[in-house]
């Protein structure tokens, strides 16, 4: 999938990571993995989100394993399945203050059949979705930042909202995808 061809990480200070899976044979006709997250956790209660969290010393301070330890707790995915093809650019967060690091990944699973098996502990749902879904939900609504109001976008997935970091996020792959003229 050319979306998902190499771009580097910027250096700098990542506090977390979050990981934009794609299944497919090209990236219009993909779907990607996408999280409700349970009533449970501490941040980010009932929120659409991809998989992700915070950078462990476990994961060596890296990215993309932490990218790919999240996915494999919040959906039962294994990391065998992953395939890391790049990064976007850090995202900061707003509200904590964050840096998140988006890792792109091509979903393969080669001949076995994955199910998504949720965490009920930090996910209330997962599912794939279809990019083109995604794409044509999409809305700019008005959010009041450091006392403006701006534009963000927002989409949605099976009657729930898709907002924030994560609207960003996937706001950001789709443009570098039509910047990229395919």
């Amino acid at each position: 999938m050319r979306i998902l061809q190499g771009l580097d990480p910027v250096p700098g200070e990542f506090h977390a990571s979050v990981l934009a899976l794609f299944r497919g044979p090209d990236f219009e006709s993909s779907e990607i993995l996408l999280t409700k997250r349970s009533q449970t956790v501490v941040t980010h209660v009932g929120q659409v989100a991809f998989p992700g969290g915070r950078i462990e010393e476990e994961d060596l301070y890296d990215p993309v394993r932490t990218a790919i330890r999240e996915a494999q707790e919040e959906t039962g995915i294994p990391g065998t399945c992953i395939q890391p093809a790049g990064f976007m650019p850090q995202v900061p967060t707003v509200t904590s203050g964050f840096f998140v690091i988006p890792v792109l990944a091509a979903f393969d699973p080669g001949d076995r059949e994955i199910a998504l098996m949720p965490c009920p502990k930090e996910v209330e749902r997962a599912g794939w979705v279809k990019v083109s879904a995604l794409r044509e939900s999409r809305r700019e609504e008005p959010y009041a930042f450091k006392g403006r109001e701006v534009l963000m976008p927002v989409f949605h997935w099976e009657g729930e909202r898709v907002w924030g970091l994560t609207a960003l996020i996937f706001d950001s792959i789709l443009r570098r995808y039509d910047s990229l003229g395919a």
